[in-house]
């Protein structure tokens, strides 16, 4: 679980009630990745000798095929393990108060983004495709009366789910920030009045 004394700008009264990463079937490509590099060299390992067997037959060859191997294997599990910090860094945590929107960008990059609930104006849940709907992953987009237009949990667990508890955290939030403001200029608060 995530604690609110380590989130950035922390709320009074602040609640977490989801912290999101993408859905793990977003990683079906890295465990390909992992596959091909495993598997790539034993298979040119194995067929080389047969297609060019002067290149084993000395020394100085088999050290080279060795090295161009292992740099070739390095760069590809740096790649892959660059991209698995990704998936495993971004992060959205959906509060009562807000939501944060945590992105790793590169290994030595992060991006924090903040938005105060009561300022949204529209959320929308998209799901494309067979395995998105088999599957129950897709996007979230959160449209702001802010300079941002767009807030997007990307290839997030049930987004249709997510969405509304949003829209209803959000309208909470609104009513709270409205009652503050009547509060504050000490006007009457004329909402929960019958109207003849």
């Amino acid at each position: 679980m995530i604690s609110l004394n380590r989130l950035p700008n922390a709320v009074a009264d602040e609640q977490v009630v989801h912290v999101l990463r993408s859905h793990p079937i977003t990683l079906w490509w890295l465990f390909g990745g992992i596959a091909f590099v495993v598997l790539a060299p034993l298979a040119v390992w194995t067929v080389l000798p047969s297609v060019a067997p002067e290149l084993l037959a000395d020394q100085p060859s088999q050290a080279l095929i060795m090295l161009g191997g292992s740099i070739f294997c390095l760069f590809i599990w740096l790649f892959l393990f660059q991209s698995f910090l990704d998936y495993l860094l971004d992060i959205w945590i959906v509060t009562n108060k807000r939501i944060l929107n945590i992105e790793q960008t590169g290994l030595f990059s992060r991006t924090v983004s903040e938005l105060r609930l009561y300022r949204i104006q529209d959320v929308t849940s998209h799901v494309n495709g067979f395995i998105a709907t088999v599957f129950d992953y897709g996007n979230v987009e959160i449209q702001t009366a802010g300079e941002k237009e767009h807030f997007v949990f990307e290839n997030i667990p049930h987004p249709t789910r997510i969405s509304k508890t949003i829209l209803d955290l959000s309208e909470l939030d609104r009513k709270q920030h409205l009652d503050e403001a009547v509060e504050e200029f000490g006007m009457p608060d004329t909402s929960h009045t019958d109207q003849k």
